[in-house]
């Protein structure tokens, strides 16, 4: 588990934020995984109180329910649906939006969320050393500079365990059995992931800012894929609402 939440998704970052052209037209997408995580915080914990649900459950919820998998559902979506030239927009989604707010305010849930009562400074150590924001940083600064040759080929191949581990990872570990007395909190996740949430960023994108054209289109396409596996992953390795 360690290798899929360390190793492929600082892969993929080091690829692909290393190479993403930055500009002000791109705010839109980058800020809608914050946007909708944001949302996601204010849905789960005020309903989650209001149920009287365990802090793991409502941690776990706002995890996999606030963050979208836009990298290996998303991407190949997108490439299906609007083509191959607007990939780089799904990449960039994926690495300065979802996995940026999994390294950052994710890792912040999940340690608060887990811990109960976790000190700033042992929060702060946390995210610093979470290995995809180490990457995001290092990615930033070595923009300037080529890769040597061969190290793109490195970091794909190692980038392209995240799916297949990441599922089999979790799959593994799912028991049907286990959604007994559950079912209210993964319908209530599952209803924000995939409708409300997507509806509130096109009210917001589309209608109060008034934004349009494909690009908008295509963040909100992506603020409605499912809950990202790799927040499932984080959820399970601090213990977020865990078997009874």
């Amino acid at each position: 588990m360690r290798f899929i939440i360390h190793i492929s998704p600082s892969a993929l970052t080091l690829l692909y934020v290393h190479e993403l052209p930055l500009s002000g037209a791109l705010a839109y997408p980058a800020a809608m995984a914050w946007i909708l995580f944001g949302l996601g915080f204010l849905f789960f914990v005020t309903l989650g109180r209001a149920a009287g649900w365990p802090r793991g459950t409502i941690g776990g919820l706002i995890l996999v329910g606030g963050l979208a998998n836009t990298s290996f559902l998303g991407l190949p979506m997108i490439e299906t649906f609007y083509g191959e030239e607007h990939l780089g927009l799904g990449i960039l989604i994926d690495q300065l939006g979802t996995y940026m707010v999994l390294s950052t305010l994710g890792i912040l849930i999940a340690v608060t969320y887990a811990a109960g009562d976790a000190s700033p400074a042992a929060i702060a150590r946390k995210i610093l050393t979470f290995p995809p924001f180490q990457a995001v940083l290092l990615a930033l600064a070595l923009k300037p500079f080529a890769y040597p040759e061969g190290l793109e080929l490195v970091l794909g191949k190692l980038g392209a365990t995240l799916a297949p581990l990441a599922l089999v990872s979790v799959g593994y570990q799912l028991r049907l059995a286990e959604l007994r007395g559950r079912l209210a909190a993964l319908s209530a996740g599952l209803a924000f992931k995939l409708v409300m949430g997507p509806a509130l960023i096109m009210a917001l994108f589309a209608g109060a800012l008034g934004a349009g054209g494909t690009t908008i289109q295509v963040t909100i396409f992506e603020a409605a894929m499912a809950p990202q596996i790799g927040a499932s992953i984080v959820a399970l390795e601090h213990k977020l609402a865990p078997r009874s």
